[in-house]
């Protein structure tokens, strides 16, 4: 509930957090929308409410919300509650986008790891990570083409530890940034 999430976050910040990073949304589908287009959808984690009491809690003691927002419901829950980036942002549709470039939020795409887990996953029963690629690589170049904030992130740990993380630069660059924006993502 709300208060069990004002809990947490008061918990995580005494314990010397900076972030408070909330996981918004789990079990990740497509489906058509009004257009046929193919969106990625979710189940979120949270209730708006509780969502609204952890970014609210972490704002009023100054500190920022990063949420981990893979599809649709995920994001305009965490956009609805106020929070400051979206890690993953594999679909975002195009009125978040709007939303995401006149607040300011960041959209932190997290590009590889993406492609690095997908085979797998879909081989363990779970097909719709074959998909989010495509999704993903259409919902970046619309957030270029909104104005949206991107900054380069990683997801390490979603990969194997030797894998080198600089190889999202390549992606970013693949999806239509220029060298230099991508590096300016990171920097």
């Amino acid at each position: 509930g709300p208060e069990e999430g004002r809990k947490a976050v008061r918990e995580q910040l005494s314990n010397g957090a900076d972030w408070i990073k909330v996981y918004s949304d789990r079990s990740y589908f497509v489906k058509k929308d009004a257009n046929g287009r193919d969106i990625l959808d979710d189940t979120p984690t949270f209730t708006l409410e509780e969502m609204r009491a952890i970014v609210d809690e972490a704002h009023r003691q100054h500190h920022k919300v990063a949420s981990h927002a893979v599809a649709r419901t995920g994001v305009r829950n965490s956009l609805e509650a106020g929070v400051d980036t979206v890690e993953h942002g594999d679909y975002i549709s195009d009125e978040d986008l709007k939303t995401m470039a006149q607040r300011g939020v960041y959209y932190v795409p997290t590009i590889y790891v993406g492609v690095y887990v997908a085979q797998g996953r879909a081989n363990e029963g779970s097909p719709v990570w074959l998909q989010m690629t495509s999704i993903h690589e259409d919902t970046f170049r619309r957030a270029m083409k909104a104005g949206v904030k991107i900054a380069f992130g990683t997801d390490a740990g979603g990969f194997d530890w030797k894998e080198n993380p600089a190889q999202e630069f390549k992606y970013m660059v693949d999806w239509g940034m220029t060298t230099a924006e991508a590096m300016r993502s990171a920097t």
